[in-house]
């Protein structure tokens, strides 16, 4: 069997004590959960004293499976759990979570240890890939959660959806998530000075085109598109290109930008869960259907798209 680990930190503005508690006590885990957001219908039951060692949550639904979780140490600083997944398949997981004070706020480390039989090699790597991805979203609703005590997050199956041909024009980039907000906002920026510039008409909302992302570094390829009219001449680096109509599988994501993850995460286990084909590269498109300045963060309409084979 191979051992595998996975490791994510996140500082949180409230004392150990506080995070400890809150933590051992499954009955909050469906508030910040990255896979109970996914699918809130699903069937979850409470077992044991929470709080306490031998506590447990059991989890059952169709698009994130079935499994449990069991408390089996508890201290000032740290907890250890049982994880047991039956379906999708069965597995079995050592977590815990490592909570250290410091002189402001406290380092909060969730880590799982796991294994795969050796002839599953190859998938390692995307398996710590992916459950890293999980664990940041997860901490990021943590820390929304015990900070402001809300999460502006609510992601939803739209389903299948005719998409007509657009015309754009657009910017390459290239970024990990943690760069992205930066480097999309200042390329939308740059295109809204050129089309200003030149008289051009914007016809829809704005929109990224992702290429592709490598799962293991999070880096990905993408255009940040402004939609027109039609095709025209530009100047480089700008690009003018046209994507063809075609058949879309759609999720909408309520509230902020930084919670976007819950929506792609969304996407890709709906679409696997009820076989829809989708084309992976491109990987799929993040509409922004109303704008900051329009709304508060709560407010934010944004859609990702994936495109159908």
């Amino acid at each position: 069997m191979l051992t595998y680990e996975v490791r994510r930190t996140i500082t949180i503005e409230q004392p150990c004590a506080t995070i400890i508690g809150y933590l051992s006590d499954f009955q909050n885990w469906p508030k910040w959960s990255p896979w109970l957001i996914l699918e809130p219908s699903s069937k979850i039951q409470f077992k044991g004293t929470q709080g306490q060692i031998g506590a447990r949550y059991d989890w059952s639904g169709n698009l994130i499976g079935s499994g449990s979780m069991t408390l089996t140490h508890k201290d000032i600083d740290n907890l250890e759990m049982a994880l047991e997944f039956v379906s999708p398949f069965k597995s079995k997981a050592q977590v815990q979570f490592e909570v250290v004070q410091t002189d402001h706020h406290c380092v909060v480390t969730w880590c799982m240890t796991s294994k795969l039989p050796w002839y599953f090699f190859f998938l390692k790597n995307m398996m710590k890939a992916l459950i890293g991805m999980d664990f940041d979203r997860g901490l990021l609703m943590l820390k929304s959660q015990m900070e402001t005590q809300s999460i502006p997050s609510l992601p939803a199956i739209v389903g299948e959806r005719h998409q007509p041909k657009i015309h754009y024009i657009a910017l390459k980039g290239r970024a990990t998530i943690p760069e992205l907000p930066v480097v999309v906002q200042n390329q939308f920026s740059r295109l809204n000075l050129y089309c200003e510039t030149h008289n051009i008409s914007i016809s829809g909302p704005r929109f990224v085109l992702y290429e592709n992302m490598d799962k293991t570094t999070t880096e990905s390829e993408f255009f940040s598109c402004l939609p027109i009219e039609k095709t025209i001449e530009i100047e480089p680096p700008f690009v003018c290109d046209t994507l063809e109509e075609c058949e879309t599988y759609v999720i909408q994501h309520k509230g902020a930008y930084r919670f976007l993850g819950n929506a792609w995460s969304l996407a890709m286990m709906a679409s696997r869960a009820y076989k829809i084909k989708t084309e992976h590269d491109p990987m799929g498109i993040e509409r922004y259907i109303n704008q900051p300045d329009q709304v508060q963060e709560a407010d934010l309409i944004t859609e990702i798209i994936l495109l159908k084979k």
